[in-house]
């Protein structure tokens, strides 16, 4: 983490850093702490953007008309951490017109937003994947091009925004879209110490810093010192660093090895390859330099699962090694760097210290329960189905705008400003229409009152509410029984199919899929909410089937997947698909088996969430039209439809399903979300 965020500071042209991890792992403080290393900067005085008088071609429009006019005045100004809030507004991130200018003076005049205050500092954003998606795209957008562009309320603002951007999350707490993920230059999983005498050395500093900051700083200082001068020596050797041909041609190949999307990736190895040789004062990319970077820049990239990191690093590293040999036998005229001896050295590493205490980056695979853990004898490989359009219905909320992808009014200060509304009670003013509904009365209002202070009069009549929409979409969790039963290969091939298919056109909705599977003794979300057919085509490729059925298990991770993407988008439209026999034979708290599992029927009812209910017993009690209160002995210990009660407990529609298949369970799911829903 904290050689990523070093890099980055070095050449923050690498695009920013991403950092994923457990709660209460200090992610947040390294980031503050990183401001006490960085250098301060010049300025031009009086600048409002701070822009650097010494790159005119950085000039914002005011400072390029100052420096025809005169010779523009410098000042030393600290680089500065500015934040983020995830409850921010677009006219808070990008800027608009400064209303008490308007009100006072009449005069239209553009107040700065966050992207002016980053430029040239450096920008954290908290929780980023509870951000707004359109705001992440701002953000992202102004990030790589060092531009913000303003088009709006008769304004046209052009300004430079260059920061080093920084993003932390909880993968717990929901993941970011791949199209924005891929758009963070490094990406570092941070985990949970484990080790016993480093929890109680993370104690012992707390201790210490409670009893006396001072000495606690007084005591890094000289370490800090040492740290400040070697970034600011890297950052002048950067432009020396040369990157042979050989070295852009093996990060090419290894980037196609690593089965990543785009060519986003080379570039960023590249760059960071580059600092990385400028910390350690070297005048050429070599292959350690290239294997540090691929760690930190196809963490989140990568369209496979790491199943055991060491033996990945080394298999890179020799295959790195061949290939590189391989180029340069290829061009033997070509001066290529020599392979470092400390190349199997570096791949061992496990957190040595390097550069006066920067450690050597490790992007370890978070250990969350997406990675599906063998838990019986039976491990199935799933087969493509071809998958078929599906249109499922928007939310039973009104809708004005029009095409494939539309929006719900937002009823909140979130989402982008459309259009404006009178309204009783405004509490989002709408600046431009309120201007543009007083103007025609300036005249007389004045006349009436040539003494008032302000150039516009405003009456409570002429105040416009600002209508926001924000782009939301459904979110199908399917609960998925994996427990061993003669039909547990069919309903797994099955429900692959069917996710696939919903996933075809997910993207441009906005709807989402997510997986459950239960069995064993646990349940485990197989595939977090996602509208990437890739990603879910990884995490489905391998499921493991077998063991007992842990029903209330499944259900309760259910609901929490559904109330934790509820925390990123209050407005998301859920339906939870149970697909399963019904026969729950393992406990959560002691109690029946039978009972647990109603009572957390009961619970998702309660919830508000919308469920139906697939029952994928292959006899002819789950034909459609058969009576679900039949008493039957066809459910095993239960006298009665196990499934059909747990729909009713859920408040939702019972399937009786005599094939299980794809196309059946499509169908289920599409006739519910048009009962539910509205187009």
């Amino acid at each position: 983490m904290k050689r990523a965020l070093m890099l980055n500071a070095i050449d923050p042209a690498i695009g920013g850093v991403l950092i994923r991890g457990d709660r209460g792992t200090a992610k947040s403080s390294a980031v503050r702490a990183l401001a006490r290393l960085l250098p301060d900067y010049d300025a031009v005085e009086g600048c409002p953007y701070r822009c650097d008088p010494v790159v005119p071609s950085r000039y914002c429009d005011e400072c390029r008309r100052r420096a025809k006019e005169r010779t523009l005045l410098v000042v030393r100004l600290p680089m500065r951490i500015i934040d983020l809030p995830i409850n921010a507004s677009e006219d808070r991130l990008v800027g608009s017109i400064d209303i008490e200018a308007a009100v006072r003076a009449g005069t239209r005049r553009f107040q700065p937003g966050v992207l002016a205050e980053a430029n040239r500092n450096l920008l954290y954003v908290d929780e980023v994947n509870l951000l707004d998606d359109h705001l992440v795209d701002v953000l992202l957008d102004a990030a790589a091009m060092g531009v913000n562009v303003v088009e709006r309320e008769g304004m046209s603002v052009v300004h430079p925004s260059h920061f080093i951007l920084v993003g932390t999350m909880n993968p717990e707490e929901g993941e970011l879209r791949p199209q924005l993920l891929d758009r963070f230059g490094l990406c570092v999983d941070v985990v949970t110490l484990t080790d016993i005498d480093e929890r109680l050395r993370v104690m012992e500093l707390e201790r210490d810093f409670l009893q006396s900051p001072h000495a606690v700083h007084k005591a890094s200082a000289e370490r800090e010192a040492r740290l400040r001068d070697l970034l600011q020596a890297a950052t002048r050797r950067l432009t020396r660093v040369s990157l042979p041909d050989a070295i852009r041609t093996l990060i090419a190949r290894l980037c196609l090895d690593g089965s990543v999307a785009g060519h986003r990736a080379d570039l960023v190895v590249a760059r960071t390859a580059r600092a990385i040789c400028a910390l350690r004062d070297g005048p050429v990319v070599e292959l350690p330099d290239v294997l540090e970077a691929l760690e930190l820049a196809l963490a989140h990239r990568r369209r496979e699962l790491l199943s055991d990191r060491q033996a990945q690093v080394q298999e890179l590293a020799s295959r790195a090694a061949e290939q590189l040999a391989q180029i340069q036998a290829a061009t033997p005229s070509e001066t290529t760097p020599s392979v470092r001896s400390d190349v199997t050295q570096q791949e061992g590493a496990s957190g040595g210290e390097s550069n006066e205490g920067w450690t050597t980056s490790e992007s370890r695979e978070s250990p969350t329960n997406e990675a599906i853990e063998p838990e019986s004898d039976a491990v199935i490989q799933l087969r493509t189905f071809t998958v078929k359009k599906l249109d499922l219905p928007r939310e039973r909320q009104a809708r004005r705008a029009a095409g494939k992808r539309t929006s719900t009014k937002s009823e909140t200060k979130r989402g982008r400003y459309v259009r404006s509304s009178q309204a009783e009670k405004v509490t989002d003013v709408a600046f431009d229409a309120t201007v543009r509904a007083a103007a025609p009365h300036q005249r007389s209002r004045r006349q009436a009152a040539p003494d008032a202070i302000n150039k516009l009069q405003l009456e409570s009549q002429d105040l416009r509410q600002k209508v926001r929409e924000r782009k939301t979409g459904n979110l199908i969790v399917f609960v998925v029984d994996a427990s061993a039963s003669m039909d547990a290969e069919q309903r797994m091939l099955a429900t692959k199919g069917a996710i696939l298919s919903l996933l075809r056109h997910a993207y441009v909705r906005r709807d989402k899929v997510a997986l459950v599977a239960f069995s064993g003794r646990n349940a485990r979300v197989v595939l977090r909410p996602t509208s990437s057919v890739d990603l879910a085509e990884r995490r489905l490729e391998r499921l493991s089937i077998g063991g007992t059925t842990p029903l209330t298990h499944g259900l309760m991770t259910g609901l929490k997947l559904i109330k934790t993407e509820r925390l990123r988008d209050p407005q998301v439209y859920p339906l939870l698909v149970l697909i399963s026999d019904g026969r729950g034979n393992i406990s959560l708290f002691g109690e029946e088996p039978l009972l647990e599992a109603q009572r957390m029927a009961g619970q998702i009812k309660q919830e508000g969430v919308r469920a139906m209910v697939i029952d994928s017993t292959r006899d002819f009690g789950s034909q459609p039209g058969y009576p679900r209160n039949r008493v039957t002995s066809l459910y095993g210990a239960y006298a009665f439809n196990v499934c059909g009660d747990l729909a009713e407990r859920l408040g939702g529609r019972y399937y009786g399903l005599f094939d299980l298949s794809q196309n059946s369970i499509v169908d289920s799911v599409q006739r519910e979300m048009l009962r539910t829903g509205s187009a």
